[in-house]
């Protein structure tokens, strides 16, 4: 039977519902979707494609480093997008973060639970 170790780390503040931020099985860090949230919850730059994107990776460097991992190490992301008219500032800032890494990747455009959010972003990577 494959152990799975659940965790969240504490600087990224509580989870807001019942999940973790990030599960380990089999050699793979599966990080939970991640949106723009300080650590009491609140939505960083609401509507703003490019700052919420940032944030968004600053958390799953945040959780890829609790395992000794970086960006690198992602292999594929699933990213959620309120609106098409927001690919273009989310695109340069993910362009700027992972520079040539170039993991795949599926966009769904869809509504997010939060108002204000327009970004959400999931990632497994391997270890």
């Amino acid at each position: 039977m494959t152990k799975v170790e659940t965790f969240n780390p504490q600087s990224l503040g509580p989870a807001i519902m019942p999940y973790s931020n990030a599960a380990v099985a089999n050699g793979f860090l599966f990080v939970a979707g991640q949106v723009a949230l300080d650590p009491e919850a609140n939505v960083v730059s609401p509507n703003d494609s490019y700052a919420q994107t940032k944030c968004i990776i600053d958390r799953i460097k945040v959780i890829l480093a609790e395992k000794g991992a970086t960006l690198d190490n992602i292999a594929q992301t699933t990213v959620f997008i309120t609106d098409l008219k927001y690919l273009p500032d989310y695109n340069r800032a993910w362009t700027e973060e992972f520079s040539n890494h170039r993991p795949a990747r599926a966009t769904v455009v869809c509504g997010l639970l939060i108002e204000g959010l327009v970004v959400e972003v999931t990632a497994i990577a391997a270890l």
